[in-house]
């Protein structure tokens, strides 16, 4: 499986509409190579990009970290 293919098949969690809010429509036209404007699908490529790459995971959650900071 692609890393595209893990994204598009998490873009389908009801989660992300239950918890996050994100309605349906928007999920379903997200993709993983353009920027999205939820955060919290910028989190979810930023891990799947650090797991292909076999990233160390203090490093991606730094990342991700510099992407919650650049938010304030």
């Amino acid at each position: 499986m692609t890393a595209e293919d893990i994204f598009n098949e998490v873009m389908k969690s009801s989660e992300l509409t239950d918890i996050f809010n994100i309605p349906k429509e928007v999920l379903t036209n997200q993709t993983y190579n353009a920027t999205s404007d939820y955060q919290v699908i910028e989190v979810i490529k930023a891990i799947i990009h650090g797991e292909e790459n076999h990233t160390d995971n203090s490093a991606i959650f730094r990342h991700i970290q510099n992407q919650i900071m650049q938010l304030v």
